[in-house]
Parts: structure tokens; C-alpha cells; sequence
């Protein structure tokens, strides 16, 4: 905040209060530091209609095929789309003492 008053108002360092005196200031007017939004939700893409329509009518075709053996597999796609916060970075990409990063 009080980098801002000097660069943006011309505010000189000395008629502004210490940085202790400020925070005091501002949390009696009722500001408070909160965590910033790591990156905004994902939304539905065009595709995923389609997708899913295709999975059904592959699956009425599998069905009615007697041949045919049906096995299920629950997987999850990251899906990279839209603006983030944090410019598309992820937890994954940070290395770590071995220089691997958290993920798999």
C-alpha cells in the first residue's frame, strides 16, 4: 500500500505512516489479506456434447453385438483452457529437492 501511495498519488516516504502503523490502520477499517483464486473453473467446451453422444451410440452398438465384451474404464483428462490465475501454471511444474516435480 504504500508503495502504491508513493508511485501512483507522489507521496513522499516520510509523510506516510511505518508499514506496522498502516496494517493497524487498515485492518480497523475492515481489510483483510485473503488467498488469491488459483485459476478460474473449467468450462464445458463446444465439443464435449458430441463427445459423449459418440460414447452412447458406441455403446448401443457394443451392446447388441453379441460377440462383443464390454469393459468400463473411469478415466480424467486436465483439460488446458481459459485464462489462470497464476498464467497456466500448476503445482506439477514446481521441481522439488531432486528437481521432480509433485505430481506423477
Amino acid at each position: 500500500m504504500r508503495e502504491r501511495l508513493q508511485t501512483e498519488k507522489g507521496y513522499v516516504e516520510t509523510d506516510l505512516p511505518s508499514e506496522r502503523t498502516m496494517r493497524d490502520i487498515l485492518n480497523r477499517m475492515g481489510y483483510r489479506l485473503k488467498r488469491i483464486q488459483k485459476g478460474k473453473p473449467l468450462k464445458k467446451t463446444p465439443e464435449t456434447d458430441a463427445i459423449f453422444a459418440n460414447i452412447k451410440a458406441v455403446r448401443e452398438q457394443a451392446r447388441s453385438d453379441r460377440e462383443a465384451l464390454e469393459i468400463s474404464v473411469d478415466t480424467k483428462a486436465k483439460v488446458s483452457e481459459g485464462e489462470y490465475a497464476r498464467g497456466g501454471k500448476n503445482a506439477d511444474a514446481v521441481g522439488r529437492d531432486g528437481g521432480e516435480g509433485m505430481g506423477p
